[in-house]
């Protein structure tokens, strides 16, 4: 089985964070807003997921905005499919 890559995006702060995700989504972007993994920063903090299709144009919405974050982490999917299901 092939494990799916998501991508955070990390910020400093609550308020970049926003600004970006309303950005992105102004675009049609679909990303979510998050927990940071604690495998992509210690500090606790809010990040936007991003799935391996949606990154590159993420990344153009960055550049184009000018958008302040800290960096793009690639992990391998957390979600369970199995979460919350109890039959």
């Amino acid at each position: 089985m092939t494990c799916c890559i998501d991508y955070y995006v990390l910020f400093k702060n609550h308020t970049d964070a926003m600004a970006l995700y309303q950005a992105v989504r102004r675009r049609g972007i679909a990303v979510r807003i998050s927990p940071t993994p604690r495998q992509a920063s210690l500090c606790c903090g809010v990040s936007l997921l991003v799935t391996e299709d949606a990154v590159e144009a993420v990344e153009t919405c960055i550049c184009e905005t000018g958008a302040s974050y800290e960096r793009i982490v690639p992990l391998p999917r957390q979600t369970d499919s199995r979460r919350d299901v109890f039959c």
